[in-house]
């Protein structure tokens, strides 16, 4: 599978499991890396759909390769850490939408931004662990 293809895909189904619609695009966008110039996320797909490419390609050409079998356990390994980067950049969505989300009354109307904030400061309590790995468990507390 394409690294840009699965990353929009982790974006889409996390940006779904949020009713305000402010809330949803800026999950959406964050995970897709549109707001970062750092996008570990991306780039540890690129690794892990790497490895798992070339574990595949290495094991049709040599049978029971420890090569192919190595690949494909450090595929697992960088699978595995994936969701955890996800819930870094929902973190940081749902930490943008608190702190900055109440003065965008020129585009959103007060009532969508608060359902908005109320949802990601929500999200933010349930996943304190993905806030502070995120760097904005105190910021977000302190806004309380």
């Amino acid at each position: 599978m394409n690294a840009d293809k699965r990353v929009r895909g982790l974006a889409r189904n996390r940006a779904d499991n949020f009713d305000a619609t402010i809330l949803h695009n800026r999950v959406s966008e964050q995970v897709r890396g549109s707001h970062t110039t750092e996008d570990d996320l991306t780039r540890l797909v690129e690794l892990a759909e790497s490895c798992y490419q070339f574990s595949a390609d290495r094991g049709e050409s040599v049978s029971d390769d420890e090569v192919a079998s190595a690949a494909f356990g450090a595929a697992e390994e960088l699978n595995d850490r994936i969701d955890d980067l996800v819930d870094v950049q929902v973190a940081r969505a749902c930490a943008e939408i608190v702190t900055e989300a109440p003065e965008w009354t020129d585009h959103w109307d007060e009532e969508e931004i608060a359902d908005a904030v109320h949802e990601a400061r929500e999200w933010l309590q349930l996943h304190e662990a993905a806030a502070e790995r995120a760097g904005v468990l105190e910021e977000v507390q302190a806004d309380a």
